[in-house]
């Protein structure tokens, strides 16, 4: 197969004296996307055998680097320009389960998504909703709201309730502080304006504003809309406030460093002990773990981090699964061995941990001495 690329032959062959470089696959997938004879990118017309090399090159990098989240997009609209869009899901999906808490892939799964639809609206809109779960309290979320809101607007109709969705949506927006949070206030100021402007309009939305205004009869007096311009700028303020607060954290955590520096796990760290103490949402704080994890996978310190955020909350079967997946990609892998079988042990699980153990000893056969001294101490338990 790589006889038919000679490029990609001979980047195949550095590969092998060194698998762990990054860029050295990055240029292995740039040379599967073209035709080696005439330099141009591959299209549904190309042979079986360079459409093949594509898709094994992009497999086997996704397998090396699951949190490359440019490239699980690149893949997936490599498969669309190819005419294969349910293949194209596929891979999002894929994506998606590997990166729940990356917010640009969710965006670029649902700008591939709103661009494609069909008669698939539902489905889209509960896309939507899975990513406002994972992603909603992302401080840089204005893009992926923007595009919901504009999902919402477009396919509203009078039966599927998508305007009062739309609207809801803003209002829930409003109390999230984003870096730009001022876009979404303007929006919900010019449509009290507009409704304190138009009764007829008001009679038939402003239960979108105050739901419990909806059925009620009589006329709307103006103080209404004073109370809700009072209500709304004194939320404002507040989010103003909030979001300043978070600004002051938000532009540490940018660095150009490759590997997390000791400032670099500071600023983070801070960033989540301030959370903590003023008390965000668990869902927040859980997701300004992921965006740290996504930085650095290969950090054993950080994944330990999340997996205590977990166990504080009782939370086992994440701190499980935090710690699992941590063995898929970290350095030092024991250290995170030794807190997975702790985690087994004192949920009572002691065979899991005998398991976890026996597992790691049959593929290390020289295993440091804290996994040794884990094993003896594991064996006085279960004796």
């Amino acid at each position: 197969m790589s006889l038919i690329n000679h490029q990609w032959n001979k980047i195949s062959t550095e590969l092998i004296q060194d698998p762990n470089n990054m860029e050295l696959w990055k240029r292995l997938i740039h040379a599967s996307e073209t035709t080696a004879a005439h330099n141009k990118p591959l299209t549904k017309s190309s042979s079986t055998a360079h459409l093949t090399l594509l898709r094994t090159s992009y497999e086997s990098f996704l397998r090396k680097f699951p949190h490359e989240a440019t490239y699980w997009a690149k893949y997936a609209l490599w498969e669309f320009h190819l005419g294969r869009t349910s293949h194209a899901i596929s891979v999002f999906e894929r994506g998606v389960a590997v990166l729940p808490w990356c917010i640009e892939l969710w965006v670029a799964y649902l700008k591939f998504r709103t661009e494609t639809v069909s008669n698939d609206v539902e489905s889209v809109l509960g896309l939507f909703e899975r990513a406002r779960k994972h992603v909603g309290f992302h401080f840089y979320a204005r893009e992926f709201y923007e595009m919901y809101l504009g999902f919402l607007e477009c396919y509203a109709t009078a039966e599927n309730g998508f305007e009062r969705k739309m609207w809801v949506l803003v209002r829930l927006v409003l109390e999230v502080p984003l870096f730009d949070y001022g876009v979404f206030y303007k929006r919900w100021f010019d449509f009290v304006e507009k409704l304190a402007g138009d009764e007829e309009l008001a009679r038939k939305k402003l239960e979108y504003v105050i739901p419990e205004w909806k059925d009620t009869e009589g006329r709307i007096e103006k103080k209404v809309f004073a109370e809700l311009k009072k209500r709304f700028t004194d939320a404002y303020i507040s989010t103003q406030f909030h979001t300043y607060e978070l600004y002051n954290f938000e532009k540490r955590l940018v660095t150009k460093n490759q590997a997390m520096s000791v400032q670099d796990m500071l600023a983070w760290m801070s960033y989540i002990e301030y959370l903590e103490v003023k008390q965000y949402p668990r869902k927040f704080i859980e997701l300004v773990y992921y965006r740290w994890v996504y930085k650095e996978p290969s950090n054993e310190e950080i994944w330990m981090k999340l997996a205590d955020f977990y166990i504080f909350h009782d939370l086992f079967n994440q701190a499980r699964k935090a710690l699992s997946d941590a063995l898929k990609y970290v350095n030092n892998d024991y250290k995170v061995l030794i807190k997975l079988v702790d985690l087994e042990i004192y949920l009572k699980h002691y065979q899991r941990g005998v398991n976890l153990l026996v597992g790691y000893l049959q593929f290390n056969a020289n295993a440091p001495l804290p996994i040794q001294e884990k094993v003896m101490q594991v064996k006085k338990l279960i004796e």
